[in-house]
């Protein structure tokens, strides 16, 4: 077959706008229905979508790269694809983000048949038409030429589709926000370019927060021990705590903790959240490319003499722990390990071991594998497998709503138990250590609510499921004496909005950290402490 470079990358990018939008055009048709001025519009996009892809895979295949770059490309919009067909995630920056660091244990839980398939036919078709095709040998001054001449071609079929029916287009894309992160590979190369320059603008010279941190010398009789776990992926609304109709949380309410029922996260994925929740700023001001190199709240503990531990049971701590220990939990009990993954329950034994070698006042914070999906069924043993039929695959899209919420609510009642089971360690050595748990999710998760599934979106279109997260918090009589809480307003404002925002200044006021960076408004337990 013989063919120009240009028409060459035509046909490459009918055929993405034609098998690689499934879920744009799904999502068009719910909203903009084919009939009238509805079939103009769809035809206009599709021709639109096809100039600006036409551009983009001109753009960035020059010369004798040409079919390399080709190949590439599809492959990725493939892949994107069917991500985003499978689970309805959009993709942006901060899901790319996600993407790259991944571990090779959790991004096996995305690898298998359904994806390779998706690959080789939809990648393989036109990759064989790529490299079959027959073209001119032309001086690098032609090909320059058409190089010019085929992007130019591309933005003028885009505008000459487009601008016709620009009214359209503006209330389309106002009104349907997440629309434009389905449109692939448009979303893929949008978003690496923006995550590629939110990480060059991160290279800048550290800054320091709370210089001033420092703490009274300690006039207690018992050491106090804050407890921080880190819960991953677990949404507020399966906590039978918080009102959600099964009892997924039997054992935490009989330890008398309190569970705050309106909590916002940072961020709907880890790599967001965790950076954010462990900043002094707040989320409106919180900016992530600051993030790798800016103190964190575990900074200035430990600047102001507080031992401070991370324990890892996930993916890593996107950087926050860096300057101060970290463990992983696997060491602790490689029993409760497999595949490169540990159940919770290793977190139990951390805990086993250290408690007895405090002695003074300390944070340790645990990093929990929480519900973290789309491989829930792993997150426990099977004697907790309370809620059946389960999913026991990867591949969720392929369960009913009933097997994948049981695989879910499953995971939140073995987080359940291990929480308990902290409590209980922590409270059979109150005699000798005060202590306090505070547990908070990084963020929530979809499980098929309007087709979405797992978390990720972009935080303004984001379903309320992954951004309201749980948080609790448990006190040794002791701890509960020494802070001077008021337990009966505590109760009383349980019900109140708080947020992500509130995890650093609540850690500052119970170590008693004195900085000028605290804000006593961001202090959950402030209002709450006698005499402060």
């Amino acid at each position: 077959m013989k063919l120009t470079a240009n028409r060459l990358c035509f046909i490459v990018a009918a055929w993405i706008v034609a098998t690689a939008n499934h879920t744009f055009w799904q999502h068009l048709l719910k909203v903009q229905p084919l009939t009238g001025k509805g079939w103009l519009f769809a035809a206009s996009l599709a021709l639109a979508m096809t100039g600006a892809t036409m551009f983009l895979l001109r753009l960035l295949s020059p010369g004798r790269a040409l079919r390399v770059m080709l190949t590439l490309l599809l492959v990725v919009t493939a892949a994107a694809s069917w991500f985003t067909d499978t689970y309805g995630v959009a993709i942006d920056s901060d899901m790319l983000r996600n993407v790259v660091q991944t571990n090779p244990a959790e991004a096996r839980d995305f690898l298998g048949w359904p994806l390779l398939w998706r690959i080789l036919w939809m990648a393989g078709i036109p990759i064989v038409i790529v490299w079959q095709a027959r073209l001119p040998m032309d001086t690098w001054l032609r090909a320059l030429r058409d190089y010019v001449v085929g992007a130019v071609a591309g933005l003028a079929l885009m505008f000459a589709a487009g601008l016709p029916m620009y009214s359209s287009y503006a209330s389309y894309f106002r009104n349907q926000d997440v629309a434009r992160y389905f449109i692939t590979p448009a979303n893929v190369l949008v978003g690496s370019t923006t995550l590629v320059r939110k990480t060059l603008h991160g290279r800048q010279p550290y800054i320091k927060v709370g210089e001033d941190a420092s703490r009274p010398a300690a006039a207690h009789p018992k050491p106090l021990l804050v407890l921080l776990v880190v819960g991953e992926t677990a949404r507020a609304a399966n906590f039978s705590l918080g009102g959600y109709a099964r009892e997924t949380n039997p054992r935490l309410k009989q330890r008398g903790v309190y569970y705050f029922t309106d909590v916002l996260s940072c961020g709907t994925a880890t790599a967001v959240s965790v950076p954010c929740m462990f900043s002094e700023q707040p989320r409106e001001e919180f900016k992530l490319a600051q993030a790798d190199h800016r103190d964190s709240v575990l900074d200035m503990l430990a600047r102001a003499g507080l031992p401070v531990t991370w324990v890892d049971n996930q993916s890593g701590c996107k950087k926050v722990c860096a300057r101060v220990p970290t463990e992983q939990a696997e060491r602790y009990h490689p029993q409760s390990c497999r595949d490169g993954e540990c159940l919770d329950d290793a977190l139990l034994h951390v805990l086993e071991a250290k408690l007895p070698q405090v002695n003074r006042d300390a944070l340790l914070v645990l990093h929990a594998m929480g519900s973290h999906g789309p491989t829930y069924y792993r997150r426990v043993t099977p004697e907790h497998e309370f809620f059946k039929p389960t999913c026991p695959t990867e591949r969720i899209e392929t369960c009913s709503d009933a097997q994948i919420a049981n695989s879910y609510d499953n995971s939140i009642a073995y987080t359940d138990h291990v929480l308990a089971g902290l409590i209980d360690q922590l409270a059979a050595q109150q005699e000798r250590v005060d202590s306090v748990l505070l547990y908070v999710s990084d963020h929530g998760e979809s499980l098929g609510e309007n087709g979405l599934y797992l978390h990720g979106q972009p935080y303004l279109i984001a379903p309320d499921v992954q951004k309201k997260v749980p948080m609790l918090m448990w006190f040794s009589s002791g701890a509960s004496t020494r802070l001077q809480l008021d337990t009966a307003c505590l109760k009383g404002r349980l019900g109140e909005r708080h947020s992500h925002d509130h995890l650093s200044h609540t850690l500052l006021g119970l170590v008693d950290v004195s900085t000028a960076v605290y804000r006593p408004d961001l202090d959950a337990l402030r209002p709450c402490r006698r005499g402060t």
